[in-house]
Formats: structure tokens, C-alpha cells, sequence
């Protein structure tokens, strides 16, 4: 093989090994480095609806947070229990599974959706189920408590549970107050986001 055939291999190879080290650079990926788990409570909230209010005076939460996560999304996932409820003056459970998926961050606040499935019980019966979004976000922690902020208003819609009808009422909209998630566990998630 002639030099300038060597050369020319030479230089396409580096050129492949920049291109791919070119794109992976340019990958998203996101790092936890707290803890994979935590708990969290709140304090009182309400949704409301055209028929009725919702109210509750303070909920606890349990989450999950990934190590990391290569993509443009990231997510946190977890359950929270709503307590001291009532609706139509009526002594009410909720229960809740939630999704944040974090598509930015700015400083150490990752912001996004949070999907939310909830169910409305009395006298062990579902009467409600609450499903939807709202906008959220989640603080890294600052003298060792991060924060999982649930935005006001959001896109919830309320319908009948398996038996009965829902107070609420059967496809209208939730209204949701603001909510604040405090972690309460060791070592909360500290997310990085990194292109």
C-alpha cells in the first residue's frame, strides 16, 4: 500500500472516530447523585371542580429518581397519600401514582410534566378517578431537602369510579391548588442535567 493510500485510510479513520465521538458528546444525559429513592410530605391542598372541593390537609409521598439517564427526558416516579380529606363533608381517601418527566434544566431546578392517576375512595368505595397533568418541577436540595413542586391549575380530568357517582363530577375538570413535596428522607436526588 502506497504512503498516500495510508494516508488517506489514516485520515478517514480519524474522521469516523470524530464523527462518533462528535455525537456522543452530544448526548443528554442526566445524574443523580443523591439517593435512587426518597420520601416526601406536603401540606394542605385542594381540587376543586365545578360540583364540589376537595380539600385535604397534608399528603406523604415516596418517589424514585434514576442514577442516570441518557435521553432528552428524565423521569421521577412515585406514589403520595393525601390525609385529613373530606368532600361534601364527608371523610375521603386519595391515593395517587405520579410521573415527573424533567425535559429542562435551569441552575439546579428540572422542570416538566407530571402525569397523575388518582383515586377518590368513601367508605372503601372508588368513587372518583383522576387522571391527567399538571406543569412541575423538581429543586435540588438546599440544607439537605429538595422539593417537588405540583403547579397550580392543570389539565385533570375527573370521572365516575367503578360504582357510583363521583361527586367531583364525571368529566369535568380539576382544578389543583399548588403543592409543595418537601423530601424528608436522607440524601435526597441531586439531578444534572449534561449535553
Amino acid at each position: 500500500m502506497s504512503r498516500i493510500m495510508r494516508f488517506a485510510v489514516l485520515v478517514a479513520s480519524l474522521m469516523s472516530l470524530f464523527a462518533v465521538m462528535s455525537s456522543t458528546a452530544g448526548a443528554v444525559t442526566w445524574h443523580n447523585s443523591g439517593s435512587t429513592t426518597f420520601t416526601a410530605t406536603a401540606g394542605a391542598g385542594t381540587l376543586s371542580s365545578t360540583g364540589a372541593s376537595l380539600a385535604c390537609t397534608s399528603a406523604s409521598g415516596t418517589g424514585t429518581a434514576p442514577a442516570s439517564t441518557v435521553g432528552v427526558t428524565y423521569s421521577v416516579s412515585g406514589t403520595a397519600t393525601f390525609s385529613g380529606c373530606t368532600l361534601s363533608g364527608i371523610s375521603t381517601g386519595v391515593d395517587c401514582g405520579y410521573t415527573l418527566t424533567g425535559t429542562s434544566q435551569s441552575g439546579s431546578v428540572t422542570s416538566g410534566t407530571v402525569d397523575v392517576t388518582c383515586g377518590v375512595y368513601q367508605f372503601g368505595t372508588k368513587l372518583c378517578h383522576i387522571g391527567g397533568s399538571v406543569s412541575g418541577t423538581y429543586t435540588n436540595p438546599v440544607s439537605g431537602v429538595g422539593v417537588l413542586n405540583l403547579a397550580t391549575g392543570g389539565n385533570l380530568i375527573l370521572s365516575n369510579g367503578p360504582t357510583g357517582t363521583c361527586p367531583l363530577g364525571n368529566g369535568d375538570r380539576g382544578h389543583l391548588s399548588a403543592l409543595a413535596f418537601r423530601t424528608t428522607s436522607a440524601n435526597p436526588p441531586i439531578i444534572t442535567r449534561t449535553a
